[in-house]
Protein backbone atom coordinates (compact mmCIF):
# COMPACT_ATOMS: atom_id res chain seq x y z
CA UNK A 1 0.00 0.00 0.00
CA UNK A 2 1.15 3.54 -0.75
CA UNK A 3 0.25 4.62 2.78
CA UNK A 4 2.76 2.12 4.15
CA UNK A 5 5.51 3.72 2.09
CA UNK A 6 4.48 7.23 3.13
CA UNK A 7 4.49 6.37 6.82
CA UNK A 8 7.74 4.48 6.39
CA UNK A 9 9.41 7.47 4.73
CA UNK A 10 8.29 9.85 7.46
CA UNK A 11 9.38 7.38 10.16
CA UNK A 12 12.85 6.86 8.68
CA UNK A 13 13.50 10.59 8.39
CA UNK A 14 12.30 11.54 11.87
CA UNK A 15 15.87 12.15 13.13
CA UNK A 16 16.28 14.83 10.43
CA UNK A 17 12.88 16.36 11.18
CA UNK A 18 13.66 16.47 14.88
CA UNK A 19 17.13 17.92 14.29
CA UNK A 20 15.71 20.58 11.99
CA UNK A 21 13.38 21.78 14.76
CA UNK A 22 15.92 21.35 17.57
CA UNK A 23 17.80 24.70 17.30
CA UNK A 24 14.71 26.67 18.28
CA UNK A 25 14.21 24.63 21.45
CA UNK A 26 17.93 24.33 22.26
CA UNK A 27 18.15 28.13 22.15
CA UNK A 28 15.52 28.28 24.91
CA UNK A 29 17.40 25.73 27.03
CA UNK A 30 20.93 27.05 26.46
CA UNK A 31 20.52 30.77 25.69
CA UNK A 32 24.14 31.70 26.49
CA UNK A 33 25.96 29.64 23.86
CA UNK A 34 24.97 31.53 20.72
CA UNK A 35 28.27 31.67 18.82
CA UNK A 36 27.48 31.93 15.08
CA UNK A 37 28.96 29.34 12.75
CA UNK A 38 30.40 32.04 10.49
CA UNK A 39 32.10 33.79 13.41
CA UNK A 40 30.47 37.05 12.37
CA UNK A 41 32.60 37.22 9.22
CA UNK A 42 31.48 39.06 6.10
CA UNK A 43 31.75 37.70 2.57
CA UNK A 44 33.16 39.68 -0.36
CA UNK A 45 29.71 41.17 -1.01
CA UNK A 46 29.70 42.78 2.43
CA UNK A 47 26.99 40.52 3.83
CA UNK A 48 27.35 37.91 6.55
CA UNK A 49 28.61 34.55 5.33
CA UNK A 50 25.69 32.73 6.96
CA UNK A 51 24.08 35.10 9.44
CA UNK A 52 23.40 35.07 13.19
CA UNK A 53 20.70 32.42 12.94
CA UNK A 54 23.15 29.60 12.20
CA UNK A 55 24.92 28.79 15.48
CA UNK A 56 27.17 26.02 16.76
CA UNK A 57 24.64 25.52 19.55
CA UNK A 58 21.96 24.69 17.01
CA UNK A 59 24.22 22.36 15.03
CA UNK A 60 25.39 20.41 18.08
CA UNK A 61 21.90 20.35 19.57
CA UNK A 62 20.46 19.07 16.31
CA UNK A 63 23.07 16.31 16.10
CA UNK A 64 22.31 15.15 19.65
CA UNK A 65 18.54 15.25 19.08
CA UNK A 66 18.93 13.32 15.81
CA UNK A 67 21.01 10.64 17.54
CA UNK A 68 18.59 10.28 20.43
CA UNK A 69 15.64 10.08 18.03
CA UNK A 70 17.37 7.28 16.09
CA UNK A 71 17.87 5.28 19.29
CA UNK A 72 14.23 5.83 20.26
CA UNK A 73 13.07 4.66 16.83
CA UNK A 74 15.28 1.57 17.00
CA UNK A 75 13.36 0.45 20.08
CA UNK A 76 9.93 1.40 18.74
CA UNK A 77 10.24 0.25 15.13
CA UNK A 78 9.05 -3.35 15.10
CA UNK A 79 5.83 -3.11 17.17
CA UNK A 80 4.48 -0.29 14.97
CA UNK A 81 2.73 -0.26 11.59
CA UNK A 82 5.57 1.82 10.12
CA UNK A 83 7.60 -1.33 9.48
CA UNK A 84 6.48 -4.10 7.15
CA UNK A 85 6.74 -7.80 7.91
CA UNK A 86 10.26 -9.08 7.53
CA UNK A 87 11.99 -5.72 7.96
CA UNK A 88 14.74 -5.28 10.51
CA UNK A 89 15.71 -1.90 11.87
CA UNK A 90 18.30 -0.35 14.18
CA UNK A 91 19.52 -2.53 17.03
CA UNK A 92 17.25 -5.35 15.82
CA UNK A 93 19.30 -5.57 12.64
CA UNK A 94 22.51 -5.95 14.59
CA UNK A 95 23.54 -2.30 14.87
CA UNK A 96 24.98 -1.24 18.20
CA UNK A 97 23.35 1.59 20.10
CA UNK A 98 26.46 3.71 19.52
CA UNK A 99 26.26 3.22 15.75
CA UNK A 100 22.53 3.86 15.78
CA UNK A 101 23.13 7.11 17.69
CA UNK A 102 25.91 8.15 15.30
CA UNK A 103 23.74 7.38 12.28
CA UNK A 104 20.93 9.56 13.63
CA UNK A 105 23.42 12.26 14.60
CA UNK A 106 24.86 12.28 11.08
CA UNK A 107 21.38 12.50 9.59
CA UNK A 108 20.55 15.41 11.90
CA UNK A 109 23.88 17.16 11.32
CA UNK A 110 23.69 16.88 7.55
CA UNK A 111 20.12 18.20 7.58
CA UNK A 112 21.33 21.31 9.42
CA UNK A 113 24.42 21.63 7.21
CA UNK A 114 22.02 21.72 4.26
CA UNK A 115 20.14 24.52 5.95
CA UNK A 116 23.42 26.43 6.48
CA UNK A 117 24.47 25.95 2.83
CA UNK A 118 21.08 27.27 1.75
CA UNK A 119 21.58 30.29 4.01
CA UNK A 120 24.94 30.98 2.38
CA UNK A 121 23.35 31.19 -1.05
CA UNK A 122 20.44 33.24 0.28
CA UNK A 123 22.90 35.81 1.60
CA UNK A 124 24.69 35.90 -1.76
CA UNK A 125 21.37 36.56 -3.49
CA UNK A 126 20.62 39.38 -1.00
CA UNK A 127 17.64 37.47 0.40
CA UNK A 128 17.22 38.57 3.99
CA UNK A 129 17.14 36.17 6.90
CA UNK A 130 13.61 34.89 7.40
CA UNK A 131 12.54 35.74 3.86
CA UNK A 132 10.96 32.88 1.93
CA UNK A 133 12.98 31.15 -0.82
CA UNK A 134 10.80 28.41 -2.25
CA UNK A 135 11.50 25.51 -2.75
CA UNK A 136 15.04 25.63 -1.35
CA UNK A 137 13.86 26.50 2.16
CA UNK A 138 11.96 23.23 2.21
CA UNK A 139 14.32 20.88 0.35
CA UNK A 140 17.76 21.83 1.69
CA UNK A 141 17.75 19.53 4.71
CA UNK A 142 16.15 16.68 2.76
CA UNK A 143 18.87 16.61 0.08
CA UNK A 144 21.73 16.88 2.56
CA UNK A 145 20.07 14.50 5.02
CA UNK A 146 19.74 11.83 2.35
CA UNK A 147 23.35 12.42 1.32
CA UNK A 148 24.38 11.76 4.92
CA UNK A 149 22.29 8.59 5.03
CA UNK A 150 24.05 7.07 2.03
CA UNK A 151 27.54 8.37 2.80
CA UNK A 152 27.40 6.91 6.29
CA UNK A 153 25.47 3.74 5.44
CA UNK A 154 28.50 1.80 6.75
CA UNK A 155 27.43 2.65 10.30
CA UNK A 156 24.47 0.32 9.86
CA UNK A 157 24.44 -3.39 8.98
CA UNK A 158 25.20 -4.24 5.35
CA UNK A 159 22.20 -3.59 3.12
CA UNK A 160 20.13 -1.84 5.80
CA UNK A 161 20.12 1.59 4.16
CA UNK A 162 19.29 0.21 0.70
CA UNK A 163 16.46 -1.88 2.15
CA UNK A 164 15.12 0.95 4.27
CA UNK A 165 15.28 3.80 1.76
CA UNK A 166 15.29 2.21 -1.70
CA UNK A 167 13.09 -0.89 -1.47
CA UNK A 168 9.93 1.16 -2.03
CA UNK A 169 9.84 4.17 -4.40
CA UNK A 170 7.11 5.74 -2.26
CA UNK A 171 9.66 6.29 0.54
CA UNK A 172 11.89 8.62 -1.47
CA UNK A 173 8.84 10.19 -3.13
CA UNK A 174 7.47 10.97 0.32
CA UNK A 175 10.73 12.55 1.48
CA UNK A 176 11.16 14.74 -1.60
CA UNK A 177 7.52 15.74 -2.17
CA UNK A 178 5.76 15.61 1.19
CA UNK A 179 8.61 16.91 3.35
CA UNK A 180 8.35 20.47 1.96
CA UNK A 181 4.64 20.50 2.79
CA UNK A 182 5.30 19.17 6.30
CA UNK A 183 8.10 21.71 6.72
CA UNK A 184 5.69 24.55 5.96
CA UNK A 185 3.09 23.10 8.34
CA UNK A 186 5.57 22.67 11.21
CA UNK A 187 6.91 26.19 10.72
CA UNK A 188 3.41 27.63 10.86
CA UNK A 189 2.73 25.75 14.09
CA UNK A 190 6.02 27.08 15.50
CA UNK A 191 5.00 30.59 14.49
CA UNK A 192 1.61 30.26 16.16
CA UNK A 193 3.35 29.00 19.31
CA UNK A 194 5.66 32.00 19.29
CA UNK A 195 8.79 29.91 18.65
CA UNK A 196 9.47 31.36 15.19
CA UNK A 197 9.49 34.92 13.91
CA UNK A 198 8.01 34.03 10.52
CA UNK A 199 5.45 31.37 9.47
CA UNK A 200 7.68 29.71 6.86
Amino acid sequence: MAWDGILRGLWLFLPAYAANMAPVFVAKIVPAWSAPMDGGRLAADGRRVLGPGKTWRGLVGGAVVGGLMAILLSFLAVPTPFVRDGDDFGRLAGASLSNTFLFGAVLGTMALVGDAVKSYFKRRRAIERGAVWFPFDQLDFVVFGLAGVFLFAWLMPTGWVAQAYLSDWVVLFTLVVLTPLLHLLVNRVGYWMGLKDVPW
